[in-house]
């Protein structure tokens, strides 16, 4: 694959992981896990799937005999085992119960079991996200420069705002258009929290779904500083300008990519 379908696959298999993350609640919880968010992730993983018994397996092999086996289960578990192993333990024939030793395993499994619910969707997608060739090239950024620049001629909204995900992700900004309550705008930046409970956003992008209008705020703002957030909503709202607009805006980011030292997104 390419560097920007890698770097889609990325992004989705973040998003996946994420669903799957909010679903969980804590490890004490009993709340159902979003089990088909799990199983999209888990098909673009190095983990491949097992019916045993009863149970969905996926497995990862590993050297030797051991392998790292997810059961698809509302707590997710990780083993490092066997599949025999885990099966024995998790789904028991009656025959098998009658092993003093079998029982003992069934009855306390820490001492194969890695993680469970968040802690292996991150396992999950640590691994997922390792068979990703996120190497890039200065030409690879233009691409994506040229062809946001292109989607923001043609008023294609969907695509820009795809084009400004990809820049995100390169640039690890986070997405703030909630957070700011900014409504019908893509708003991603760079965001750090303060002390007592303050946090300062920026440098940031805008854009506005409904207007095509693409916006580049080059400070950083503090949310308690009422001025700088008036003056971000109303650039938001395209009551102030700014002097990095339009397609400037798609060559400041690739710039802030290309300064960044190597040339591979971290995992």
């Amino acid at each position: 694959m390419s560097f920007k379908e890698n770097l889609l696959r990325k992004i989705e298999l973040e998003r996946l992981a994420s669903q799957v993350i909010a679903s969980c609640g804590t490890e004490e919880s009993r709340h159902p896990v979003d089990k088909e968010a799990m199983r999209s992730l888990l098909e673009l993983s190095p983990y491949q799937y097992q019916r045993e018994r009863d149970l969905d397996l996926y497995v990862k092999p590993l050297e030797g005999e051991l392998r790292m086996i997810l059961v698809l289960d509302n707590m997710l578990p990780i083993f490092q085992s066997t599949v025999k192993d885990v099966v024995t333990r998790r789904s028991p024939r009656t025959l098998e119960m009658w092993n003093f030793r079998t029982i003992r395993n069934i009855l306390a499994d820490s001492d194969i079991k890695m993680s469970i619910r968040a802690k292996s969707v991150e396992t999950v997608l640590m691994d997922a996200v390792a068979q990703l060739d996120l190497t890039y090239t200065d030409t690879d950024i233009k691409n994506l420069a040229r062809d946001g620049m292109g989607w923001l001629a043609g008023n294609n909204a969907s695509r820009v705002e795809k084009s400004l995900t990809l820049f995100a992700t390169l640039l690890g900004y986070q997405e703030l258009s909630n957070y700011l309550g900014l409504e019908h705008i893509v708003c991603y930046g760079v965001f750090a929290s303060g002390p007592d409970n303050d946090s300062t956003f920026g440098p940031l992008v805008l854009y506005r779904l409904d207007n095509n209008t693409l916006a580049w705020i080059n400070e950083s703002m503090s949310q308690s500083d009422s001025k700088k957030m008036e003056f971000l909503r109303s650039v938001a709202a395209g009551e102030s300008s700014v002097s990095v607009a339009g397609d400037v805006v798609f060559e400041k980011l690739q710039a802030n990519v290309l300064e960044q030292p190597g040339r591979v997104l971290s995992v």
